[in-house]
């Protein structure tokens, strides 16, 4: 059971992403919303391939003439409430987390991510976004830190604008380039 699900996530849920954006254009921003979601919530990320899902949608962007808008302001939305929501649940249940599954699978990660944003504050949150294994962790570390709010989001939106930007619109242009 197990396996053929993973065979689904990273095969199938690409194929479907792509058939279902290429048919119904419209439907870039719920798809690229639900993976940069799934993507940035902590305990989620570990098992969906959205880095690879958002540049199949970039491909699929630049194979067709879907504007690109849509999957950019979807993605970013969805990123944005990943990790505010994962930030929220460090912030409110601090160290108790190491002790609730699938947290406590994952001990070795969040202490990493720990250490990352006491070397790196605020800017750990940027540079997370950009970083797989720490793109869901370091916002809930930074909310089992007590980071504020305000500086929590400024960090965590303009990485997110970047991020959805480089996953959708480098594969867009590479290939509208390649197909022109």
């Amino acid at each position: 059971m197990i396996p053929h699900f993973f065979h689904w996530l990273f095969h199938d849920a690409q194929t479907w992403v792509t058939n279902t954006a290429q048919a119904h254009p419209w439907w870039s921003f719920p798809i690229a919303f639900t993976v940069a979601f799934s993507e940035s919530f902590v305990g989620i990320s570990f098992i969906v391939p959205g880095t690879i899902l958002l540049v199949t949608l970039g491909g699929v962007i630049g194979a067709s003439d879907i504007g690109i808008f849509p999957a950019w302001s979807g993605a970013v939305l969805g990123s944005i409430l990943g990790d505010w929501i994962s930030w929220w649940i460090g912030y409110h249940y601090h160290r108790q987390i190491l002790h609730i599954w699938p947290f406590s699978r994952y001990p070795a990660q969040i202490d990493k991510a720990l250490h990352f944003f006491h070397r790196w504050g605020t800017a750990a949150i940027f540079i997370g976004r950009f970083m797989g294994p720490f793109r869901a962790t370091v916002p809930l570390v930074a909310g089992m830190s007590e980071l504020e709010f305000w500086p929590f989001q400024i960090a965590n939106a303009a990485s997110a604008f970047l991020w959805a930007y480089v996953l959708l619109a480098f594969p867009a242009v590479a290939l509208r380039f390649l197909i022109a």
